[in-house]
């Protein structure tokens, strides 16, 4: 493990590149027999922890909780924990960082401050795309501005990672994977007509499982995911074509281009015109 010396924290804390997310420690440890740590008053950085193998424990508050692989826990800064290996000593890797972005990545991965709220399931066979170990090759290095931001970078990578792979609570993963696969189905035939009563019974779940599966996936109810990925294909034509709205309109799937428009607008802020006027590139 790297420890980063107090007076660069402090100056991690001044530096603009720095202050909006920095790493104070990170470590790998392989099958840690006998780990545990105690912090009674909490620790002064948050702390994201990632069993890659074998098990562990971890206590929030008065609360305890299991550890097991593809299980990520977070840690907050200033509350009393508690974590450690289990019979079968957990391989984890590991981070505590700082930051004015903290709070914000709290809320996108959806964690809170008690055990059933600060732990993340991922699925067991993509742990190596977190590659959360990569944080502490990078501090491994030196504590350079430049080694920082590297540190700094491979954590918030991690942590876009798990916003992609988490699990939801309610989702098995079986469902999981129906889900996804109908999110890939969409991409690819982005053209055919899709009723959300078809998308949920393909999948095998309700609609209302369905819809809440899939806007934790991709950030957007299915209709409305469809709709961008058509204005996404619709903007390709409008920057590679000189086609007219109307037919534009036509081969992304819209038979009245007066509702393209306004589905356009909605998603890009402007019309279709204005949009093929705007300088890019």
């Amino acid at each position: 493990m790297v420890v980063v010396p107090e007076p660069l924290r402090a100056a991690a804390r001044a530096q603009a590149l720095l202050r909006g997310l920095h790493v104070t420690d990170a470590g790998y440890f392989p099958a840690a027999r006998a780990h545990r740590i105690e912090r009674p008053t909490g620790a002064p950085t948050t702390l994201v922890i990632l069993c890659l193998r074998g098990t562990g424990w971890f206590r929030l508050g008065e609360e305890n909780g299991p550890v097991g692989p593809g299980d990520l826990i977070w840690l907050p800064a200033g509350l009393a924990h508690a974590y450690g290996a289990g019979q079968d000593p957990w391989t984890i890797a590991w981070a505590h960082f700082a930051g004015e972005e903290v709070p914000a990545w709290a809320r996108l991965l959806n964690l809170g401050v008690t055990v059933s709220a600060a732990k993340v399931r991922l699925p067991v066979d993509r742990l190596d795309e977190i590659a959360l170990d990569r944080v502490y090759a990078a501090i491994e290095r030196g504590f350079s501005l430049r080694q920082q931001l590297a540190a700094a970078t491979a954590l918030r990578r991690s942590l876009s990672e798990v916003a992609q792979l988490a699990i939801a609570p309610t989702e098995s993963r079986s469902a999981r994977d129906r889900v996804l696969a109908s999110v890939e189905t969409l991409r690819q035939d982005w053209q055919r007509p899709r009723r959300l009563v078809e998308l949920a019974t393909a999948a095998g779940v309700s609609m209302t499982h369905y819809c809440t599966l899939f806007r934790h996936h991709t950030g957007f109810a299915p209709i409305d995911f469809l709709i961008r990925l058509r204005v996404q294909h619709a903007c390709r034509l409008l920057d590679t074509t000189t086609l007219p709205v109307r037919e534009v309109a036509e081969r992304v799937g819209y038979s009245d281009s007066y509702y393209f428009t306004r589905c356009f607008r909605r998603v890009m802020g402007c019309s279709p015109r204005a949009y093929r006027q705007l300088q890019k590139g």
